[in-house]
């Protein structure tokens, strides 16, 4: 401790004089060049605040005088011009959204409607040939076709003697739904299992709303392939004499596509009455454009996704076998035959 006790001396002086001579120099007896930079704190916030930075002193200096700094108290920016409130942006965000959507939809709305109201082709104008030889190749060239070709399904000429622009339409349209607004297909049969394919286009005079198929035009796709089933399967049993249909409707469809009509193998009971043959069927419309992986042991069929599946329907159908012509018309007329 004595041997500190010089060096504690020495810096208990230095203290007092210090402490002294800014005594002094408050009381301007004594200059002290360190008194702008204490009077302003550490010269490093001009940097971290350059608005507050002091404006440089043009008084001239005077030997002896205290310096007292002049601070200038700088005033933030206005805000007139630049950007406004958050409300104000968002409300302005919004407007410009909004504009522009309403825009968009009228722009869209305008151009659907002036595309419905066009007229169809006339019925066997150069125009109307073009567009149907169109819809005939797409047809040929479909990949379910083609698809169905290749595994060697039998492709049925039913339609193709009831079909032709210069017809009155297919065999399940006539009049104004010929050629291009009515219905163009293809009718398919499993070689070995009892699966009928009818593959149709949509034409364009099927709406039942815009850009929707009439769900009436779908329920007769569904019957005519009832129809064909019956005709390439069921034959033996009978005619039909009675028939159940009821269908759910899973998705819309729509003019210009083409669509495919399933007919599963149906699920056959005896009728209670004589000659009889009660038949149940399963028949869907599905856009594919491969052939369904059908697997007879279990008689189920495989979609790529239930999204392909527009309607399912299910159907209770009676066959009645009956013993001759006179029997047939008088069951059909409700009434006796007589023959001279």
């Amino acid at each position: 401790m004595q041997v500190l006790r010089p060096v504690l001396l020495r810096r208990a002086q230095r203290v007092i004089l210090e402490g002294r001579t800014a005594r002094l120099a408050r009381s301007g007896l004594v200059y002290s060049w360190r008194a702008q930079h204490d009077h302003h704190g550490p010269h490093k916030e001009y940097f971290q605040t350059p608005g507050q930075m002091p404006v440089p002193d043009s008084t001239p200096y005077t030997h002896g005088q205290t310096y007292i700094p002049k601070i200038q108290n700088v005033t933030p920016p206005s805000r007139v011009g630049g950007g406004g409130s958050l409300l104000t942006s968002f409300s302005r965000s919004v407007f410009w959204a909004a504009l522009f959507a309403s825009l968009g939809v009228t722009a869209g709305t305008a151009l659907i409607t002036w595309e419905y109201l066009q007229p169809p082709f006339e019925p066997g104008s150069p125009a109307e040939q073009e567009l149907y030889e169109e819809i005939l190749d797409a047809m040929e060239l479909h990949p379910l076709v083609d698809s169905l070709r290749q595994a060697n399904w039998i492709e049925e000429n039913y339609y193709a003697t009831h079909g032709g622009i210069e017809n009155k339409g297919l065999h399940l349209v006539a009049e104004k739904l010929e050629g291009t607004q009515g219905v163009t297909m293809k009718t398919f049969k499993h070689p070995t299992q009892e699966f009928t394919i009818m593959v149709c286009f949509l034409g364009f005079g099927l709406e039942g709303w815009p850009d929707t198929i009439h769900g009436g035009m779908i329920v007769t796709l569904i019957e005519e392939g009832i129809q064909r089933q019956i005709h390439n399967f069921y034959k033996k049993y009978g005619s039909r004499d009675h028939q159940m249909i009821s269908i759910d409707f899973k998705r819309r469809m729509r003019p210009g596509e083409i669509y495919a009509i399933i007919i599963p193998p149906a699920q056959l009971e005896p009728d209670p009455g004589p000659n009889m043959m009660h038949l149940q069927l399963a028949p869907m419309v599905v856009r594919i454009e491969a052939p369904p992986r059908i697997t007879p042991e279990l008689l189920t069929i495989e979609l790529p996704s239930i999204d392909e599946l527009h309607a399912l329907a299910n159907v209770e159908v009676r066959l009645v076998q009956f013993k001759n012509e006179e029997d047939t018309a008088e069951r059909e007329g409700g009434g006796s035959v007589r023959k001279d």
